[in-house]
């Protein structure tokens, strides 16, 4: 049993040094020797564990997006669930939540990592995206074509219209460093997470108003963000244990 904890307890201190190592210089420039270092462990360990580079690097992905995301997902839906929403104020909930599942979860580290995938184009975050956002992707684009069906929404293509919807509020908060010490900074990231929710809605609202008809943008009542907030708590708590 004991050997165990120290198993579980050596693992977790490979992942939080090689977390730091692809951060600071991406999964070409890490070296797994560098890992061993920051560790405080031989550098065996680090093949023993995890074999090569490349399953150490997936397997932060996995630990910062496994398992216990999926479990606060269904907890998340059961709370969308529960107020029987009409699929305009779900869709606020969802946006609410994407936003916050980029601002609210404090891994600058992670985030780093998924930035310097996206500019190095490593092919590994494909993995991540088909295994992890592919699943929430669909979750979403049910709600809009729920919306659609009950003559709320109108939009010719949903899908596409939801990738380009979670694709955008992806690349706004991995963008932030690029635009620091720049003139639009305060512009754009004064108050992010209000400022970024607010905009994504309403450009979602009036891309899916029906042709001739008004569509409300509908109002998420502040009961409602604090249930989800909590979630979102919950949520950094657990992955900062990690």
């Amino acid at each position: 049993m004991k050997q165990g904890r120290e198993s579980d307890e050596t693992k977790k201190k490979i992942l939080f040094a090689a977390k730091k190592e692809f951060a600071a210089k991406g999964f070409s420039g890490a070296r797994m020797s560098s890992i061993a270092a920051i560790a405080g462990v031989n550098q065996a360990l680090l093949h023993y564990y995890f074999e090569s580079k490349e399953n150490l690097y997936r397997s932060i992905f996995q630990n910062s997006l496994g398992e216990i995301p999926d479990k606060i997902s269904k907890i998340i839906q059961d709370e969308i669930n529960s107020w029987k929403p009409s699929p305009d104020i779900e869709l606020c909930a969802a946006l609410y939540i994407l936003v916050g599942l980029h601002f609210d979860i404090h891994d600058e580290e992670f985030h780093k990592i998924c930035s310097r995938e996206i500019a190095e184009g490593n092919g590994i975050i494909h993995e991540f995206v088909k295994n992890y956002m592919i699943p929430r992707i669909v979750l979403l684009d049910k709600t809009i074509q729920r919306g659609v069906q009950q003559g709320i929404f109108e939009i010719s293509n949903t899908l596409i219209f939801t990738i380009c919807l979670t694709s955008f509020i992806s690349h706004f908060a991995h963008g932030e460093d690029f635009f620091k010490d720049t003139e639009f900074y305060d512009e754009l990231y004064s108050d992010k997470k209000e400022k970024l929710y607010n905009f994504v809605v309403e450009m979602s609202f009036k891309s899916l108003r029906p042709s001739g008809k008004a569509l409300k943008i509908p109002v998420l009542d502040n009961e409602k963000k604090e249930r989800l907030n909590q979630i979102l708590k919950n949520l950094d708590s657990l992955l900062e244990k990690l």
